[in-house]
């Protein structure tokens, strides 16, 4: 007999575990591998290093759960040391179980002894997940008695705050003002007490190469933007009054994304610390008049916000085109109020004046030349005959996978025809019975729905269903535009799929962009490399000239 073949997850979570942890993990599955006489297969090693396991988005549990779900299977068993490194979160845990043991793979947790191959398997795992999200639960509130004592005691809370600087002592971190930003701050009330807009603000301090607050990690640019200034003017802190408790933090289901959601205000707690204070209480006051003026005078709740997310935008290509002057995303940068036709813009430009890109261009304009061109070339005969025969292809793949469920559903057919017979003799033998014609009955209709299934002539075939899916194809790509614009959150969604980014480059004399990219009918992960070559398959932009067939061997 042959030995298993094991894979093995670790993670640990946070930079104040060690990262000895995950080779203490692998270790320890190792040793439980050995004694058990399986093999452990090193190019199926998977570790998540600081990444909590309340979320599924870990880079390499995704990948060790699509190999696991891969044809053929690469390993038998995975091995963790306990049920939390695969999650802490029960639904997740539950799922991830729920998949492995659908695939025909064995879980092994090495010390709590639980292995999905023993009866009381799934139980188990219910109740240590259980025990895994009560513990994430009270390390959450642990960690919130422990923000509030320090808060209490005038001790910093949060990360850094432009105005102040953090002194790290033997307590804590404690805030104090500093003084070179404490004027830039003081000058942003004053020039926003003036009449000037957020905008106006930013672009000042950029022209004038104003330090601006330093960019968080992953962001890319380091300049002021209005909802920045705007965050800075509603900062109590800067009248010298701490507010803790405002917010509270969740984590999306199923990822590790924290998203901020608000508490009551019968929750915050608000100190005075005139030691903080950079801004005079009656420039405060003047300035949060005039910002609710502004909000009651110009705000609406039909409007996006500042700065819109292409996650959340009704523009199909927000979050996909890209100025080629500086590499920002293109957004809707006028025309959201509904007076005027809303217009693709940098916003670097726009909102910060950093970029020289001044062009903007109707998002309708745009939209359609680009997808009227994405569609002459996706709908040619080439591009639809080679994406309809590697559906086949991936098909056929999958169906020989198949053979052992068709012996086992014509030994069925077999096994019920036999059981009809006698059923048939029984009634013959004493008469009438009701139960026996109804086991006849649901006999009849599994052999009728298995004889269905295994004549391929009948209508439902393979081959009838290629030249339908052919069919599908050429009338839905005939009418691209409708087809994205129907759903355009899940249109964008399969964008992502398909297009990395549209670097638009502008052409100030003729007042309108062109496009540079690359479009993928198969996506970016096809299913064997060789799509990558063939001609038809991917569409390339090219400024000036639209969308053009790749060549091969370019």
């Amino acid at each position: 007999m042959s030995r298993l073949r094991c894979a093995i997850y670790s993670r640990y979570s946070t930079d104040r575990q060690s990262p000895t942890s995950v080779d203490d993990q692998i270790r320890k599955c190792r040793e439980h591998a050995e004694r058990s006489g399986w093999a452990i297969l090193e190019e199926h090693i998977y570790s998540d290093e600081g990444v909590s396991g309340v979320g599924l988005d870990r880079a390499e549990l995704r990948r060790m759960l699509e190999c696991s779900l891969s044809l053929p299977r690469p390993f038998e068993v995975v091995l963790a040391d306990d049920t939390s490194r695969l999650s802490r979160n029960l639904a997740d845990a539950t799922r991830i179980f729920e998949k492995l043991d659908f695939a025909g793979i064995r879980i092994v947790a090495v010390s709590q002894g639980i292995d999905s191959q023993n009866e009381q398997a799934d139980v188990l795992f219910t109740v240590h997940g259980l025990v895994d999200k009560l513990y994430v639960k009270e390390l959450a509130a642990k960690t919130h008695r422990g923000l509030e004592s320090r808060m209490l005691r005038g001790l910093h809370t949060g990360g850094r705050c432009f105005g102040y600087r953090n002194v790290k002592s033997g307590e804590g971190v404690r805030l104090e003002v500093n003084p070179e930003e404490a004027q830039i701050v003081r000058r942003i009330f004053d020039m926003s007490a003036s009449g000037l807009s957020l905008k106006a603000i930013a672009k000042t301090l950029n022209a004038e190469s104003v330090a601006p607050p330093r960019p968080r990690a992953g962001k890319q640019y380091a300049s002021w933007c209005p909802s920045a200034i705007q965050a800075m003017l509603r900062r109590e802190l800067y009248a010298g009054k701490v507010v803790w408790n405002r917010s509270r933090f969740i984590k999306a289901p199923g990822t590790n994304r924290r998203l901020r959601r608000a508490r009551p205000r019968s929750e915050w707690r608000v100190i005075e610390h005139p030691e903080l204070q950079i801004v005079s209480n009656s420039l405060w006051e003047h300035v949060q008049q005039r910002l609710a003026w502004i909000k009651e005078r110009y705000g609406s709740q039909n409007r996006h916000g500042l700065l819109n997310r292409a996650a959340s935008s009704r523009y199909l290509l927000t979050g996909f085109m890209k100025c080629s002057n500086c590499g920002a995303h293109l957004v809707i940068v006028s025309g959201r109020s509904g007076h005027r036709h809303p217009q693709y813009g940098c916003p670097q430009n726009f909102y910060r004046g950093t970029c020289s890109n001044s062009l903007k261009e109707r998002h309708d304009w745009l939209e359609d030349r680009l997808l009227r061109d994405l569609q002459r070339e996706v709908t040619t005969p080439q591009v639809v005959d080679y994406a309809v025969e590697e559906f086949r292809r991936q098909l056929n793949e999958a169906l020989n996978d198949l053979s052992g469920k068709l012996s086992q559903m014509q030994a069925r057919k077999a096994q019920l025809e036999a059981e009809l017979q006698r059923l048939t003799d029984a009634i013959a033998e004493q008469g009438h019975s009701a139960f026996l014609l109804k086991a006849i009955s649901d006999r009849e209709s599994e052999l009728q729905e298995i004889t269905e299934r295994l004549l391929s002539e009948k209508q439902g075939s393979i081959e009838q269903d290629i030249g339908e899916v052919r069919r599908f194809v050429s009338e839905r790509l005939s009418n691209l535009r409708n087809l994205l614009f129907k759903d355009v959150a899940l249109a964008r969604a399969e964008l992502s799929k398909h297009v990395t980014e549209i670097r638009m480059e502008p052409n100030l004399t003729e007042r309108h962009y062109t496009a540079m990219g690359e479009w993928d009918l198969l996506g970016r992960y096809p299913k064997t490399g060789r799509a990558r070559h063939l001609p038809g398959v991917r569409a390339r932009m090219v400024a000036g000239a639209g969308f053009e067939p790749a060549t091969f061997g370019l």
